[in-house]
């Protein structure tokens, strides 16, 4: 079984699970919020993504580094997505 821990400090329960004291926002000012949460939570990986990719080059492992950086490229695509959902709603 694989545990997830993270360490940054945002929480998960309200800004992923239903965005807590949000009951009374309609349904695009909740998800302007949670956008909001993603990016900046993708953003925190990146953080850790490019320590570890500098880390195993320090350790000769640049097999791993590809694999790494191109989980960071996706991620990076990935929050351009939700920028672009999180400017259609601004939009509205």
């Amino acid at each position: 079984m694989h545990e997830h821990h993270h360490h940054h400090e945002h929480g998960h329960c309200g800004a992923c699970a239903g965005a807590a004291g949000t009951e009374a926002k309609s349904f695009t000012e909740k998800l302007d919020i949670l956008l909001s949460h993603w990016i900046d939570h993708n953003e925190s990986h990146q953080d850790d993504y490019r320590k570890w990719a500098a880390q195993a080059q320090k350790e000769n492992r640049e097999d791993l580094v590809e694999y790494i950086k191109a989980a960071m490229e996706r991620f990076r695509e990935g929050n351009d997505r939700l920028r672009q959902a999180k400017q259609i709603l601004e939009m509205e």
